[in-house]
Parts: structure tokens; C-alpha cells; sequence
């Protein structure tokens, strides 16, 4: 395997792990929803997107708080019904997250990170004694 064949191994690998990340976060805050006991589970639709879209508001609004838990709970069981999440509710608090995110910019890779990430790809391919 030549070096820009396991870099570029490498790259998709990490360029997977946001996505597997999300997948797995996802995961564990439905089994800790379950685990807590499905407190949303007799609330009509429409109910459940006002609770999501209410402690959407107030993570936009303060990123932190019980709310949290409340956003993480309304989701969780919008996903275990199969529903999709009510942003139509939320627009202008979408529109600030996505404002926000855009101004930390995109985060690169320093210069000393990608010449150690070089460095350690060729002592990979490096004979073993």
C-alpha cells in the first residue's frame, strides 16, 4: 500500500467520524430517554414539537440548562414515533445557530499537525524489526 493510498485511507476514516459520532450520540440520548422512562410518550404530536421546538428556542437562546435534557427527550421520541423535527417552529433560532456556526469558520489543521500527520503515516510504512 503506497502512502497516498492509506493517507487517503486514512482521510475518509476521519472524514466519517463526524457523521458516526452523531449516529452514536443520537443512540445513547434515545436509550437514556428509555432508560429514564419515555415521559413524553403520551403527548399528542403537536404537543411533543411545541416541547422540542420550546427547549430548541432556549439551547439557541443559552446553550446550556435543563432544557438541554428536554430537547434531547422531545427528539428521542420524535425518533422512536418516526417523526421529523418540527423546525418549521424554530426557523429564526435555526437561522442563529447556523449564523453562529459560520462564525467559528471551518477549523483546519495546523502546519505542525499535518507534518506530524505526515510524519506519522511514513513511520507506519516504515519496515517493522
Amino acid at each position: 500500500m503506497t502512502e497516498q493510498t492509506l493517507t487517503e485511507k486514512l482521510a475518509e476514516g476521519i472524514e466519517a467520524l463526524p457523521e458516526v459520532w452523531l449516529q452514536n450520540e443520537l443512540l445513547e440520548q434515545t436509550r437514556d430517554y428509555l432508560t429514564r422512562g419515555r415521559r413524553f410518550e403520551r403527548l399528542r404530536i403537536n404537543q411533543l414539537n411545541e416541547e422540542w421546538a420550546k427547549a430548541f428556542r432556549q439551547f439557541v437562546r443559552w446553550q446550556i440548562g435543563p432544557y438541554v435534557r428536554d430537547m434531547d427527550d422531545a427528539g428521542a421520541e420524535l425518533r422512536l414515533r418516526g417523526e421529523e423535527f418540527p423546525t418549521h417552529l424554530v426557523t429564526s433560532e435555526v437561522e442563529k445557530l447556523r449564523t453562529a456556526i459560520r462564525c467559528v469558520g471551518p477549523i483546519s489543521p495546523s502546519a505542525e499537525f499535518n507534518r506530524k500527520f505526515d510524519e506519522f503515516i511514513r513511520d507506519l510504512n516504515k519496515p517493522k524489526h
